[in-house]
Order: C-alpha cells, then sequence, then structure tokens
C-alpha cells in the first residue's frame, strides 16, 4: 500500500520482484482523498479479503495499515519506513512539528505535492534516477490539509494480527524500536526513504524475510 501523498508506482518494482519469485502481489490504487476512512476504504474495495492476506504499508499508510486490515481480515501487517499505530487509543497522521510547517504551505486548505514540500533537491535525492524519478512524481496527488489533521482510532485487538517491521531511513528508528518492543521481526535496511523505487530487490528480500 502505497502512502497518501504519493502513488502506486512506488511499489511497481517491488511488486514485480516479489511477483518474479512466485507471491501473489496486488498494489491497490488511491485517488487523492480527503480523510484517511476514504483511504482505507479505497484500499478495501480493491484488496482480497482474508486470513491470508499479507498487507504492507509504506510511510503515511503506516496509522491507517490496522483499520485498513480490519476492514480486509489481513493476518499479517508489514510496516514499510512507516509509523506503528498504538494497540489502543488514536494515531496521528503527522507529527505535530511537521504538521505546523504544512500549515505554511497550505494554499486554500490544500497542500502541494510531497515532492515540494521539502524543497526541490530532496526527489533528486531520494530517486537519483530521472526516469523513475518521473515515473513517481507524476502520481503525486495533491490533499487537503485537514486529512493530516485528523486521528485514526485503533481497531480494539489489532495487535493479534502477525506484524513486521522494515527500516529504511533514520526518521522512522524510533517506530522499529516501537515494533521490536512487540516482539515483532525487524529487518533494518538503512539507505533512503524511497528505497523501494532505487533499491527493489532488497526491499523485497526484507519483506519476505519478516514474514519468514
Amino acid at each position: 500500500m502505497h502512502s497518501p501523498v504519493t502513488g502506486p508506482s512506488t511499489w511497481r518494482w517491488v511488486a514485480a520482484e516479489l511477483a518474479g519469485r512466485g507471491h501473489r502481489v496486488g498494489v491497490p490504487a488511491v485517488p487523492a482523498v480527503g480523510h484517511w476512512r476514504e483511504f482505507a476504504d479505497s484500499v478495501a474495495a480493491q484488496a482480497e479479503p482474508g486470513d491470508g492476506a499479507v498487507l504492507v504499508g509504506h510511510s503515511g499508510a503506516g496509522p491507517v495499515l490496522a483499520q485498513i486490515a480490519a476492514r480486509i481480515g489481513a493476518s499479517s501487517l508489514i510496516f514499510v519506513d512507516a509509523d506503528v499505530p498504538p494497540d489502543t487509543g488514536e494515531a496521528e497522521l503527522m507529527p505535530a512539528d511537521i504538521l505546523t510547517q504544512l500549515r505554511t504551505i497550505a494554499v486554500d486548505g490544500l497542500l502541494p505535492p510531497w515532492s515540494a514540500w521539502f524543497g526541490p533537491e530532496v526527489m533528486r535525492e531520494l530517486v537519483p534516477d530521472a526516469a523513475r524519478r518521473a515515473i513517481v512524481t507524476a502520481e503525486l496527488p495533491r490533499i487537503p490539509l485537514s486529512y493530516f489533521e485528523a486521528r485514526v482510532p485503533a481497531p480494539i485487538g489489532w495487535t493479534a494480527a502477525h506484524g513486521g517491521y522494515v527500516l529504511l531511513s533514520d526518521a522512522y528508528a524510533a517506530a522499529a524500536g516501537v515494533a521490536a518492543a512487540r516482539g515483532w521481526p525487524v529487518v533494518r535496511q538503512l539507505g533512503g526513504h524511497l528505497d523501494l523505487v532505487t533499491r527493489p530487490d532488497v526491499v523485497a528480500d526484507a519483506i519476505v524475510s519478516v514474514l519468514g
């Protein structure tokens, strides 16, 4: 599952790697949404329900992953460089300090594409390959600031599902620590946040390793 601020092509190369190894893989495509419930409902409508389903989410999909799993009955949740929802209570969709910054760049309540949030050079650093970068940036939606002002309630008993974590960047080290404290398998492959685009073979290996 891609983040709400990116598109499905962020996963296309990892999906190809996994499919080439004989796994059944689906990559839902969610358009720009105004609320996390729309995001979760859209993914659920495109997914195959069942106890054998493995739900893998990157970045901003993390806080919503448990809600999606509850909708489709997924038996395993793998977080890839993403925040992990709390056992109970509500998950933030954006840290307060970054949300404050986003309020300064929103125009009429709408945020620019994610590639413009942190300066023009960030995407070049994350995805040096120009062709792949063009594919990814072409899909970046504009979503309302209000999306990140909501909170996501943790479904009751969601942690009973098998969990795992793949860490790609230092920014999510604390989230990986939360996963490890729960006893989940954690694979650390430090590089960049969009290594699922630049190192799909490594990310595919990590996902398979976490699943055992």
